[in-house]
């Protein structure tokens, strides 16, 4: 017999999926694997932080990856255009600016949070 909690448990990771996945329905799949590789690798190469936090910015790391996504390919698209003259837009895939987003998203607000707490702590002293 299994526990009332595992069932529980089972029944809400499904509608959760089922809701996250009825907010999206108009994203491409390759979108939102990008967005899942861009959080993978943030939560990956993060090391110094506990497994809550590592979950909690993964996801937080997924949804910027698939919200920031059309804005990190045109900023791909203009960079890769200024360096290799003749290329108009060169074509990026969405679902690599929705990796580069997931990845570098999370990564930004905390240096910046960083930041902020060291600018505070001098003026303490």
């Amino acid at each position: 017999m299994s526990e009332p909690l595992s069932g529980s448990a089972t029944a809400h990771a499904a509608v959760t999926t089922v809701t996250f996945a009825g907010f999206w329905a108009n994203t491409e799949a390759g979108v939102i694997l990008g967005a899942l590789a861009g959080a993978l690798i943030y939560v990956l190469t993060s090391h110094n932080l506990s497994i809550l936090e590592r979950c909690l910015y993964g996801i937080a790391a997924f949804i910027s990856g698939i919200l920031g996504a059309a804005t990190a390919t045109r900023v791909i698209n203009k960079v890769i255009g200024n360096l290799i003259p003749g290329i108009d837009g060169a074509g990026i895939p969405e679902s690599l600016g929705a990796m580069v987003s997931a990845a570098s998203a999370i990564t930004i607000v905390l240096a910046l949070k960083k930041r902020a707490e060291k600018k505070a702590a001098e003026e303490e002293q």
